[in-house]
């Protein structure tokens, strides 16, 4: 999974990580985070990320490598997971009508304001919880095969490439999940219609 990473990803990830191993020591997980992304040393990742955002993807292997060195073991997915997440969040900073289901729509009939944004909210939260997150890799697996294009692809709008991505992977993966993690990966995305939770990108056709 390639991305673009910026220093605020990074805080997400520390956070990510201080939960998922709370008994490392804080300066071996930064370490074996900068390490895991591409960098030699935590100072150099903070330099470079400072003058600009990098394209990046997470070395499980080696992100594993230096904590055994330093006596401490940890889940395999540990660096994907917490990769995600953080990408994932920026998603949602720069998308806030993006909820797991898609693109905010207009309310049901019967439904009141009140009650259409508690479901709305809801559904937004829920991408961040432990299925959001393997729908992100699942989707993100599926899109990093595809390149980008100038022009947006409407022979192929989001919900098309969720089935797509379900049967690649052998596994679900939410229609605002596959826009979020388009977004992440870089791509560009834009509603099929006025209206719709779904989502065009300037995706090549594969």
């Amino acid at each position: 999974m390639k991305s673009i990473v910026t220093l605020n990803d990074i805080e997400r990830m520390k956070d990510a990580l201080r939960v998922s191993l709370p008994d490392v020591k804080s300066s071996h997980r930064v370490e074996a985070l900068a390490r895991g992304l591409g960098w030699t040393t935590n100072a150099s990742m903070r330099a470079a990320l400072a003058a600009a955002p990098a394209e990046t993807s997470p070395d499980e292997g080696t992100f594993l490598d230096y904590l055994r060195v330093h006596s401490f073991d940890a889940p395999g997915g540990t660096l994907l997971r917490a990769f995600a997440q953080a990408g994932l969040r920026r998603v949602m900073d720069l998308a806030p009508e993006l909820s797991g289901f898609g693109y905010r729509v207009e309310r049901d009939r019967g439904e009141t304001p009140e009650e259409a944004e508690a479901r709305f909210l809801e559904n937004r939260a829920q991408m961040l919880g432990e299925h959001g997150i393997d729908e992100f890799i699942r989707a993100a697996e599926f899109l990093s095969k595809f390149g980008r294009r100038k022009s947006m692809n409407r022979k192929r709008s989001s919900y098309g490439l969720k089935h797509d991505a379900e049967r690649e992977t052998g596994d679900y993966v939410a229609n605002g999940m596959l826009i979020a993690t388009a977004l992440a990966l870089g791509f560009s995305a834009g509603r099929t219609h006025v209206g719709s939770p779904n989502a065009y990108f300037n995706i090549s056709s594969g």
